[in-house]
């Protein structure tokens, strides 16, 4: 699965280029930098006023680009729309073309994702398998694809005495081609900042506005009963046990 054919190292040179625009495209205004992963006053306040901060944190000798947002709903209510990839599909992630359900337990999903990048790329498509902790934690790791390696995490942590949810979202991406990976990391820092806001977007009109959720889920969205606190359902949402 690690193989990258000819028309996936094409798409990569291409993307790398993408990522270069990206990087060059954020607006340092519009998102605060943070050099270390430790909370601080300054932080919160940034958070508090709607900002996205950005990190970077080291593992080793991979380097993850990290985003936090604060969200003005308690993570019990948050779960079932960052857990469900067809929430993103065309809403969270306009990119997001396709998602094909391959694997669908309450724990632990694979799905085959099919994105549009850029002008210079039709489509890559990549399969990725999630570990789902309920209301915590999404562990997510590149399975197969045309990438060669992108890894990272969604975590929720109670803020507000548990009435809102600070979010995080850590990214690494390795396309397999000889692009300097400061420029991946400039790009994923444009990027996570257009997905955070957006997904907080979509947990506001959800809960402010009423607007339905996907009618389609998978198992892990339905974890937030497994705990005792019932999370939002929309008409052909699928219920908790075996999918048909």
């Amino acid at each position: 699965m690690g193989f990258l054919g000819s028309s996936c190292r094409r798409s990569f040179g291409a993307l790398a280029l993408c990522l270069a625009l990206f990087a060059g495209l954020l607006n340092p205004a519009q998102v605060a930098i943070a050099q270390h992963s430790s909370m601080s006053e300054a932080i919160e306040d940034r958070l508090e006023r709607g900002e996205v901060v950005i990190e970077q944190q080291d593992s080793g000798r991979v380097k993850f680009v990290v985003g936090r947002i604060l969200i003005n709903e308690p993570p019990e209510r948050v779960w079932p729309i960052m857990v469900n990839p067809f929430e993103f599909q065309g809403k969270i992630s306009p990119r997001m073309k396709k998602v094909e359900v391959l694997l669908d337990k309450v724990d632990r999903s694979v799905l085959k994702v099919t994105l549009d990048v850029c002008f210079l790329i039709p489509q890559i498509t990549y399969l990725v398998e999630s570990d789902y902790e309920p209301n915590q934690r999404i562990d997510f790791r590149r399975v197969g694809g045309c990438i060669k390696d992108f890894k990272g995490f969604w975590q929720m942590i109670p803020a507000a005495g548990g009435a809102k949810t600070e979010l995080l979202y850590s990214m690494y991406i390795d396309p397999g081609f000889p692009v300097p990976q400061w420029i991946i990391r400039e790009g994923i820092r444009g990027e996570l900042p257009r997905t955070l806001t957006a997904l907080r977007n979509r947990v506001n009109a959800v809960y402010t506005a009423n607007q339905s959720l996907a009618p389609r889920s998978i198992l892990a969205v339905h974890l937030v009963a497994h705990t005792g606190m019932a999370g939002p359902t929309a008409a052909g949402t699928v219920p908790p046990g075996p999918h048909p």
